[in-house]
């Protein structure tokens, strides 16, 4: 039965007679992200979602990575950079002495997917654990709400911690406060409800509706 027009439910996106539910909504619980990554089967599903949920990268940036990924040693610091598929803006993040080798194999002799492939394998993984609803939009949204956690764990925190975490996601503060901080996630992390911004960047994205069905980015 072919699917039809796409609807919302308390941010889900279930097109009709598909059973498919969409979650965009990061992962608050760190327990459950671990659990997520504890999920996988082999590099092969390990290192591309360990890529979206901890260096913040769309699919399309993953179906690149032979032709995009590049690694800067500094010291014994190895770095992983890349440019951003959407708007070619450089990002880069450190790779975890336990990552490399994981992360090196799949670049070598890894399978590489395509987007859509990419959307299916974080569902059939997020399945394992019972979040069948999961997607690439869920897990860069994650990364997303871990810098921000990240950031407010400082001692004191700075003063603008949006800003600081649009630099690392290759986007704008409006970007992200409109597509990616939901206000409830926003205030467990201890962010003010107002924090006194204006005009366009006022605005939070409410984090539980608008997720795709079928693979597309966005931000």
């Amino acid at each position: 039965m072919k699917c039809g027009r796409k609807w919302n439910v308390s941010g889900l996106t279930v097109p009709p007679d598909c059973g498919i539910l969409v979650q965009k909504l990061a992962i608050f619980d760190e327990k459950e992200q671990y659990a997520l990554l504890g999920a996988c089967e082999g590099d092969n599903e390990f290192v591309p979602i360990w890529l979206m949920m901890r260096c913040g990268m769309h699919p399309s940036d993953v179906a690149m990575a032979r032709e995009k990924f590049r690694f800067n040693d500094q010291g014994k610091v190895r770095f992983l950079e890349w440019s951003r598929v959407k708007n070619a803006k450089p990002r880069r993040e450190i790779v975890p002495d336990d990552i490399r080798p994981r992360l090196e194999r799949w670049l070598a002799k890894g399978r590489k997917l395509t987007r859509e492939g990419y959307f299916q394998l974080v569902r059939r993984v997020g399945a394992r654990i019972g979040h069948p609803e999961y997607s690439p939009q869920t897990l860069r949204h994650t990364f997303c709400l871990q810098e921000l956690r990240r950031f407010m764990r400082q001692n004191p925190p700075p003063p603008d911690p949006i800003s600081l975490v649009a630099q690392k996601m290759g986007c704008t503060v409006a970007v992200v406060r409109q597509n990616y901080i939901d206000m409830l996630q926003w205030e467990a992390l201890g962010g003010p409800s107002n924090d006194g911004q204006e005009g366009e960047n006022a605005s939070f994205h409410s984090g539980r509706t608008n997720a795709s069905t079928d693979g597309r980015e966005v931000a």
